[in-house]
């Protein structure tokens, strides 16, 4: 379907225009040297350089001109927590211990009440686009809020029960540690149906344990990749003068 957008982008009145802007996002001339730039981007790709753009080179030149879009972009960070007699709140970045997390840049927070004996867990993500997503775009998106009864309240701690019914494929609880600022969700096999949406789900080979951390590092970490990543898909030479730049201000300042 992709490459179908991109014939009929190929096939519009204005094409060209709209490929040398989207090449000059891109640090070619693609208004002023237009088939120079198309040459040169094709070069870049690997390709030979025909001076004619393929349906698949249109949907590359697209994708990386939308990839100069992804800056970096406000995204909550904090990390807090607290517990009283009744309420205890926490709220920080989700990391998944020794896996990875679908979503890296996300902002968790978990809100316990003694009085109805529950903790409320909610969560935003950034949804970061990759090479097979339709646009390079950010979407910011919101879990659906998760329940967990409260099996055991301390002056530190809190314990939940395990989330899930009788049939559940997983089961989760939390463990809350408010003097040492650990903050765990642990899941485990429970025995149920592990099949969503069709698919079966393969059985934890141990239990998965989720924190809830300061994820200011995490965040700007996978920002800079982001960031790392659109500037690699920029002109060559547009490249290789941004390096010969750093390297001299780096010898001046030595």
């Amino acid at each position: 379907m992709m490459y179908i957008m991109a014939a009929r982008k190929a096939l519009s009145e204005g094409s060209e225009l709209v490929f040398g802007m989207e090449l000059n996002q891109l640090m070619y001339s693609g208004l002023y040297a237009y088939q120079d730039a198309v040459r040169q981007f094709q070069k870049d790709l690997g390709d030979t350089p025909s001076g004619k753009l393929t349906v698949w080179q249109i949907h590359q030149l697209g994708q990386r001109a939308e990839m100069q879009g992804l800056s970096r972009v406000l995204f909550p960070d904090q990390f807090s927590s607290f517990i009283t007699d009744d309420y205890a709140s926490v709220q920080g970045t989700m990391k998944i211990v020794d896996d990875n997390i679908a979503w890296p840049i996300n902002h968790s927070k978990i809100k316990c009440f003694k009085a109805t004996g529950q903790c409320e867990f909610s969560q935003i993500y950034l949804n970061v686009p990759d090479e097979s997503s339709w646009s390079q775009n950010y979407h910011v998106m919101e879990a659906d809020t998760e329940y967990y009864s409260i099996s055991r309240w301390g002056k530190d701690s809190i314990e939940t029960l395990p989330l899930g019914g009788s049939n559940a494929c997983r089961t989760t609880s939390i463990s809350l540690n408010f003097k040492t600022k650990e903050f765990y969700f642990i899941t485990k096999n429970a025995g149920g149906e592990c099949k969503a949406l069709g698919v079966e789900l393969e059985k934890l080979s141990k239990p998965r344990i989720a924190q809830v951390v300061d994820g200011a590092e995490i965040i700007n970490s996978k920002f800079s990749e982001i960031q790392k990543k659109s500037f690699e898909v920029l002109a060559s030479d547009f490249r290789k003068k941004v390096q010969a730049s750093i390297e001299k201000a780096k010898k001046a300042g030595e």
